[in-house]
């Protein structure tokens, strides 16, 4: 029988539970700047689709943070970005297709996120904006200055005592 995943959308498989253990007690004290993962690629508003496509690829991440000079804008998903892309039945050669996706720029499609955390918010809070908004990755901001994400990766991690 494969190993089934310790936790899926907040819920614990009953054959993990003792690998657990007292998540409040693991996430008391915590915040979110300890836990975040302030390694994210960053694009601007002017960044073009397909660069911006290029880098979620690269980094696997399904979202990125859109800064100018440092001031969070708001999100730019992958769906987004994939649905600015032509689709295989387009009439257009490549190279139109490339100079067309050059034009366009995450600025006009990005969003502002459902929510924002700030780094001094505690862990188990921000667990439950992520649940209350059923996210998968928030912005961590500080003062309108992007300084990380969070994703639920981290808070099981954080929940399992692993979070650095």
């Amino acid at each position: 029988m494969p190993d089934l995943p310790i936790a899926y959308r907040g819920v614990v498989h009953p054959r993990h539970c003792d690998q657990v253990g007292d998540t409040k007690q693991e996430m008391a004290g915590k915040r979110v700047s300890e836990c975040l993962n302030p390694a994210t690629p960053v694009v601007s508003s002017g960044t073009s689709v397909q660069d911006a496509l290029r880098l979620v690829r690269d980094h696997g991440f399904s979202s990125l943070p859109v800064c100018d000079e440092g001031h969070f804008l708001g999100m730019v998903r992958e769906k987004d970005l994939l649905a600015m892309t032509p689709s295989q039945a387009t009439t257009l050669s490549r190279f139109e297709i490339s100079t067309l996706l050059d034009k366009v720029t995450v600025g006009g499609i990005m969003r502002f996120p459902p929510a924002t955390l700030s780094p001094d918010l505690p862990l188990r809070e921000a667990a439950e904006i992520m649940l209350r908004h059923s996210s998968e990755v928030l912005p961590v901001v500080d003062e309108d200055r992007f300084a990380g994400l969070l994703s639920w990766v981290e808070l099981v991690a954080a929940a399992l005592g692993d979070c650095p």
